[in-house]
């Protein structure tokens, strides 16, 4: 039960932080046209005996020509807290990185998990596989560019939505320079 709770959890994440690479996906459309702060809403669960519950999430992009870096926080209106890190590398059309997810719940210890992350884009969307560390079932996460300004996130894992979110630009920032 706990491994299938952390699969919706992290898939929570990591869909999120997709997301942001599928407006990347566009043919015309480069990584660094997301550089900025994104807010979402929507529904996720930890795990397939719970019910789909509203989240609202917030999404920060830092990106280059061919690396990005996306820190996303949800949360819910229970304190469920989930915060996933990813630094992604885009070849072609070919997307790979890792990927981290904390949850913190009240009175609980915070669950963090790590794993890894591959798949491919196209003009609209992008279709990522990540792949955890332990025993967790992997996650697919669909992430399609609805307008230049909005994309949508679906997670899935053992055949079950555990996160289906719609993201909007609320400001755009330039990469900090090194």
């Amino acid at each position: 039960m706990k491994g299938i709770r952390e699969t919706g959890l992290r898939a929570l994440l990591a869909a999120v932080a997709c997301i942001v690479l599928a407006k990347g996906t566009a043919a015309e459309t480069k990584l660094t046209d997301f550089n900025g702060e994104w807010s979402g809403t929507g529904q996720d669960r930890d795990s397939p005996l719970q019910s789909l519950q509203d989240t609202s999430c917030r999404n920060a992009v830092r990106a280059t020509a061919q690396r990005m870096r996306i820190e996303m926080t949800c949360e819910r209106k229970s304190g469920v807290r989930k915060t996933v890190r990813m630094n992604v590398t885009l070849q072609g059309d070919q997307l790979t990185g890792r990927i981290n997810r904390r949850i913190s719940q009240p009175g609980k210890e915070d669950s963090v998990i790590g794993g890894m992350l591959s798949g491919t884009k196209s003009d609209s969307s992008a279709n990522l596989t990540v792949s955890w560390k332990g025993p967790t079932p992997s996650t697919s996460i669909n992430l399609k560019l609805e307008t230049p300004t909005s994309y949508s996130m679906k997670v899935t894992a053992l055949g079950l939505t555990f996160m289906d979110a719609t993201f909007n630009r609320i400001s755009e920032r330039a990469p900090r320079r090194r």
